[in-house]
């Protein structure tokens, strides 16, 4: 799996600038495979509501497999918010990194050694 993260910013009519963040998750056939079989499409990675200025806002970052796979994309107000999201979206993908681990390990046999 690879995550491509496209980050862009415009001017608004009153000089500000805003941000717009894009993640696209590339899957190999197995992976894509996996996702299917075990129908995780909807299931949400990360949830978080988010931060500004030390207060947490109604605004929540949610991650689901789904927003992934198609390219999601994010609008940030400030930079602040284009790293938080960054972050929340790397976060997604290892826990879908953990799921796809998981769902390869069914029709084998994992051999744990306890010292």
């Amino acid at each position: 799996m690879k995550l491509v993260l496209t980050k862009k910013q415009a001017k608004g009519m009153m000089g500000n600038v805003t941000f717009e963040v894009k993640a696209l998750a590339q899957l190999n056939q197995e992976e894509a495979s996996l996702i299917d079989h075990y129908k995780l499409r909807d299931t949400v990675l990360f949830s978080k509501k988010m931060v500004f200025l030390g207060q947490v806002t109604d605004q929540e970052i949610q991650v689901r497999v789904q927003d992934l796979l198609s390219g999601e994309a994010y609008k940030c107000k400030d930079l602040s918010e284009v790293i938080a999201y960054s972050d929340s979206v790397k976060s997604a993908c290892e826990t879908l990194k953990d799921y796809l681990e998981v769902a390869r390990s069914f029709g084998g046999e994992e051999v744990v050694e306890i010292s």
